[in-house]
């Protein structure tokens, strides 16, 4: 005799299950985070590391970027293994970025920023967990307003050099980020959602795409606090 699963047991146990992999994916995320401030205090406290991080500032940004866009281009294909070690490249990469700016804005800076990332960045990935309307659809407005961000810093760079645009760049940024947060959040819980019941490899793999996403809001939001810090 066959027996169905009641509907309403079945969703008790996505449930459960989204659950599980969202505090994964976040731990994950932590984990991250991390391993980017043992290799800033290790940068910092080894002269020919700090050495190496200043003078290969923007190689180590392109390499950063060459592993994020490596890493999702392979999100499907590659082992778990692989994307596993992606993210901790990425995150040591970011170590090594990170050192070089904490010479430029100092300990003070770091410090007050990384208060304030922790404080939007943890209220809106709890806002986005619960809430249970699909925020995916903000998306395309949020990378519209990335688009314009970067575009108004490079001009910032180049043309104006102003610390007042470079403040309002700041605040934008953390607004956008912070936002980008909730809304990462809730497209990983609904892709949870969507996976629950398949194996354990595209779990994991979601899990590690999404601590990818939330590191990424994580570090924008940081460095977006930076903006509002004058450099020593």
């Amino acid at each position: 005799m066959n027996y169905s699963m009641p509907v309403n047991s079945e969703q008790s146990v996505i449930s459960q299950i989204v659950a599980h992999k969202l505090r994964n994916s976040m731990l994950w995320m932590g984990w991250g985070i991390l391993t980017t401030f043992i290799t800033l205090m290790a940068t910092i406290i080894n002269d020919d590391w700090l050495e190496l991080a200043e003078s290969s500032y923007n190689i180590l940004l392109l390499l950063e970027l060459g592993v994020v866009f490596l890493f999702s281009a392979r999100q499907l294909r590659a082992s778990l293994s692989a994307l596993k070690g992606m993210f901790f490249i990425y995150s040591i990469l970011n170590g090594l970025t990170l050192a070089a700016l904490i010479m430029v804005y100092g300990t003070t800076a770091f410090f007050y920023a990384f208060l304030g990332t922790l404080a939007f960045f943890g209220t809106f990935a709890v806002l986005g967990g619960v809430v249970k309307r699909d925020l995916t659809s903000w998306t395309t407005y949020l990378l519209g307003a990335v688009i314009a961000l970067i575009i108004v810093s490079l001009l910032n760079i180049f043309l104006f050099d102003s610390e007042f645009v470079d403040l309002v760049l700041g605040a934008f940024g953390v607004i956008i980020f912070t936002i980008f947060t909730a809304v990462d959040v809730n497209r990983i819980k609904g892709i949870l959602t969507a996976v629950a019941l398949e194996d354990d490899d595209i779990l994991e793999r979601v899990e590690l795409i999404g601590a990818l996403m939330l590191y990424l809001d994580f570090i924008n939001i940081f460095l977006s606090f930076l903006r509002f810090f004058r450099r020593d």
